[in-house]
């Protein structure tokens, strides 16, 4: 996959393109079937599939430049949509100016002068141009007058729920892993490298890896969980504990994870974690002998719960 944030360079590419738009934050289920949709018909009318983003994200310029956190970095979002089979990433730059385009303005400038889009993907709670004015029906007629076609997708519901990034990020916040990865398609996942800690870990005899998460990257509930670490291409049986310590009277919060029947030394490299369950919440223990036995009871509740999980194809799945 290609990813081009300069205009002109998009001016350059001369090509037909199929374009998916929206923000995509975690690109779950309903994502997927609408990039889905993209891939496939630009395969048959040998268009190029792609995707365009806007950064920053705009809920954070419209308001105010307060910082906003996602389910996935931007890194990780690029991945995934990768992995779905999209050839182009457009990244373009959001500013107030972007944000007082009228949606016939939005249409004009950049389906239409800058990308000579085919025909556009998009959600069916898709809006655009200034103050989310655009409807995706408006959307349509405006294709249908500028020369290119527009899809909408359908709402896609599991168990009677809507798919949407904002319910994944309300049962992601609250631990529930299991039902987070229902609607995701995949468990969710930290990514980052691993700096160095205080080493607690070490000397109650669990030596732990302390990742650097992005300031971004939105965050479980403070807890511990089960969870598979991607290494060096392979996955390790993993407890996480996510959190500020309280035993140990700290504030700063931290991710912190176990390998199971690891040695080696892994400073600096960047692991991948998916967590998949949640054991407890935080808490707070009388001393760090409390605090040893409680580690190794959670140690088999993790071992138990790994047993359940199925690997598919290298990447980890919703086990059925």
């Amino acid at each position: 996959m290609q990813i081009i944030s300069k205009l002109n360079e998009i001016k350059k590419l001369n090509l037909p393109l199929a374009i998916a738009l929206g923000n995509f934050d975690g690109v779950h289920k309903g994502h997927q079937v609408l990039l889905h949709n993209c891939v496939e018909e630009s395969c048959h009318k040998a268009w190029f599939p792609s995707v365009l983003l806007w950064h920053p994200h705009p809920a954070q310029v419209l308001q105010n430049n307060q910082e906003i956190k996602y389910l996935h970095t931007l890194e990780q979002k690029y991945k995934v949509i990768k992995s779905l089979g999209i050839q182009y990433l457009f990244s373009l730059p959001f500013s107030y100016q972007t944000a007082a385009f009228t949606p016939l303005e939005f249409v004009q400038e950049y389906l239409v002068n800058l990308f000579q889009v085919k025909k556009v993907f998009i959600g069916f709670n898709y809006s655009f141009g200034r103050k989310g004015s655009g409807t995706p029906e408006l959307l349509k007629t405006l294709g249908e007058q500028k020369g290119f076609a527009v899809s909408i997708i359908e709402p896609v519901t599991i168990d009677g729920q809507l798919v949407s990034s904002s319910l994944i990020r309300q049962k992601y916040e609250a631990g529930d892993m299991p039902g987070t990865a229902k609607l995701l398609g995949y468990y969710p996942t930290i990514e980052g490298p691993v700096v160095s800690g205080e080493h607690r870990g070490r000397e109650m005899g669990f030596p732990t890896a302390n990742i650097a998460v992005s300031s971004l990257q939105a965050l479980p509930s403070f807890g511990v969980y089960a969870a598979y670490t991607k290494y060096d291409g392979l996955f390790w049986s993993s407890l996480v504990n996510i959190g500020v310590k309280p035993t140990f009277n700290s504030k700063k919060v931290t991710v912190e994870v176990y390998l199971f029947d690891f040695k080696k030394n892994i400073y600096q490299e960047n692991l991948k974690i998916s967590l998949l369950q949640k054991i407890r919440s935080e808490q707070k223990f009388k001393n760090k002998e409390e605090l040893q036995v409680q580690i190794g009871h959670d140690l088999e509740s993790a071992r138990q719960i790994l047993k359940k999980v199925n690997l598919n194809l290298g990447d980890i799945s919703v086990s059925s």
